[in-house]
């Protein structure tokens, strides 16, 4: 490829792309002394492109599409995102899921209005189940008509490619199934984990787990024999840092958290004796959210999972409406993120910041425009995720 341009006063800049014998790398040569723009140079130049720049970048040749889909490209371009990471909202609204996302960390703490980045629309109905994030990935269930029945459909998509694909059923005796998506960052593997609960009176109990590694040929449901004498608390979501999945189970009076390690696909237990609101990620560590009648709203974070030590902080908000909220997340930075509940315009989320207990509110504006909502009209459930990160896998 030529690139000439005329009126300059370098006179003409040709920038040619070869592959050297020697290397085998993707270079490119600019101007008459044909000055080599390392293979490193070009990928730092590229990875700061959006998503769908980098999609229209493909189509210019076989080798910019070979660079562009190479898994060395696509770990650096995910490092790049993981530095600036977003929040995400999603919903699903009269048959399409639509995802916005903002920056997390506004260079401007005063800014009061932010306008959201509008991802590609995936087609879909919400099946109502808590939605679930993990490494750029999105975990959800869709209801479908499947001979004649109305089932539901786990589905793993892309919000920065807009790519989805239907995961098989588990096949189980049972249809009470809780799912928690995980991700292993050694093995860089994406693994799905359910499990089914029985219920006997007033008694619940899980019976089976099984576990569904993705990306490795076949998409086939493994069950694992591994003794989980709790059950997950439903509508807790699950959390997964650093290749552990944590979520909340119980057994009769006892609270645990439950510590699923993705790679080696083995459970420990956390006993905690609170009655704990949600788990959350905060600066990198397990946080949990807890109200307590004596000492008010308080903020565990666990500093040593193996000694088990944690520190706690009080928290101060001008009111209890927090916690009727049902999506709750932490960040990297130290602040507790939430987002306003029922839906209603104008769409506010709002930031706590641990250490100097203060609360700023910011308005998400533009997200009735984008998908054509009446002011009378509301998503079923608004679903928040901080620290989304973009990520190129899927995309071929």
């Amino acid at each position: 490829m030529n690139i000439d341009i005329s009126n300059n006063p370098a006179k003409h800049l040709k920038i040619v792309k070869r592959q050297t014998r020697s290397s085998k790398k993707f270079s490119t040569y600019v101007g008459e002394n044909s000055e080599t723009l390392p293979i490193d140079l070009i990928i730092e130049i590229l990875k700061r492109l959006p998503v769908k720049t980098i999609s229209l970048c493909r189509c210019v040749s076989k080798k910019w599409d070979s660079l562009l889909s190479s898994p060395h490209f696509n770990k650096s371009f995910l490092a790049r995102s993981s530095s600036r990471p977003q929040l995400l909202f999603t919903f699903e609204f009269k048959g399409k899921w639509h995802f916005f996302s903002s920056p997390q960390n506004l260079f401007d703490e005063a800014a009061s209005v932010v306008a959201p980045d509008n991802h590609m629309n995936i087609s879909g109905d919400w099946y109502k189940e808590v939605c679930l994030s993990a490494n750029g990935f999105i975990y959800l269930y869709e209801k479908q008509i499947l001979k004649g029945k109305m089932e539901r459909v786990p589905v793993l998509c892309n919000p920065s490619t807009g790519q989805k694909t239907h995961l098989p059923k588990v096949r189980a005796k049972n249809n009470d199934l809780r799912s928690f998506l995980g991700y292993d960052p050694i093995e860089k593997q994406f693994k799905v984990l359910c499990m089914t609960v029985t219920r006997y009176g007033n008694q619940f109990n899980s019976r089976e787990l099984h576990v569904l590694t993705l990306g490795k040929g076949n998409l086939t449901w493994r069950k694992i024999e591994c003794e989980f004498p709790y059950v997950h608390q439903k509508h807790k979501k699950g959390i997964c840092i650093n290749g552990i999945l944590y979520f909340a189970a119980q057994k009769n009076t006892t609270n645990v958290i439950a510590c699923f390690d993705v790679k080696s696909e083995k459970f420990r237990f956390i006993q905690i004796d609170y009655n704990f609101l949600s788990i959350i990620k905060y600066k990198g560590k397990l946080g949990v959210l807890i109200f307590d009648s004596v000492n008010g709203n308080l903020l565990w974070v666990l500093d040593d999972t193996e000694k088990g030590k944690w520190s706690k902080h009080s928290l101060f908000f001008p009111d209890r409406i927090f916690w009727n909220l049902k999506s709750v997340w932490g960040t990297d930075t130290g602040e507790i993120v939430w987002a306003q509940w029922p839906w209603k315009q104008p769409f506010y989320v709002f930031y706590y910041n641990v250490e100097r207990k203060s609360v700023r509110r910011v308005e998400i504006q533009g997200i009735e425009e984008n998908v054509f909502m009446h002011p009378a009209e509301r998503p079923a459930e608004v679903f928040t995720f901080p620290n989304h990160v973009e990520n190129l896998m899927f995309r071929q």
